[in-house]
């Protein structure tokens, strides 16, 4: 994905300095269900990911309805960036290279549930990133940075 502009690289630092998120999904009748999620992302925004039990309602609701979107903000509030797309639940070997990339794994929610190392006992939720859209909602303002299924234009919003 390239990302190539100021906005790009400000939406870029929002996602860099957040330590959590916001993923929202759907259920099978599409009503929502959000959670503040530990993430990690890579630095082109291409890929989030992130760990959770198997047995979570965001898991289930994922299997059902692959499409996500993750949260991202300033402390302040002032500028929120979403990223958007098709989410994959994995586990065993698949969920193995992701479980290795995660910091503060010993600290994490999760844990409280199960307390091992082992990552056969959680899941990665990975999404592949098609929408980015960076918004400041005290200006009214939405740009969309990038859309892989639009054409490649930057559009304001507000």
């Amino acid at each position: 994905m390239k990302l190539d502009n100021d906005l790009a690289r400000e939406a870029v630092q929002v996602v860099k300095k957040a330590r959590t998120a916001v993923l929202a999904t759907a259920d099978h009748e599409g009503c929502p269900h959000s959670t503040w999620m530990t993430t990690q992302v890579t630095d082109d925004l291409a890929e989030v990911f992130s760990i959770t039990a198997p047995t979570a309602q965001k898991v289930a609701q994922l299997r059902r309805n692959p499409q996500a979107e993750w949260m991202f903000s300033t402390a302040s509030m002032e500028t929120l960036v979403y990223l958007s797309g098709f989410t994959r639940v994995l586990e065993g070997e698949a969920a193995k290279r992701y479980w290795d990339q995660m910091p503060g794994k010993a600290q994490a929610y999760y844990r409280k549930y199960c307390e091992t190392d082992d990552y056969h006992k959680f899941t990665v939720i990975r999404t592949e990133v098609s929408k980015v859209v960076l918004c400041k909602p005290y200006a009214y303002k939405k740009v969309v940075l990038f859309n892989k299924s639009a054409a490649p234009t930057v559009k304001i919003q507000g």
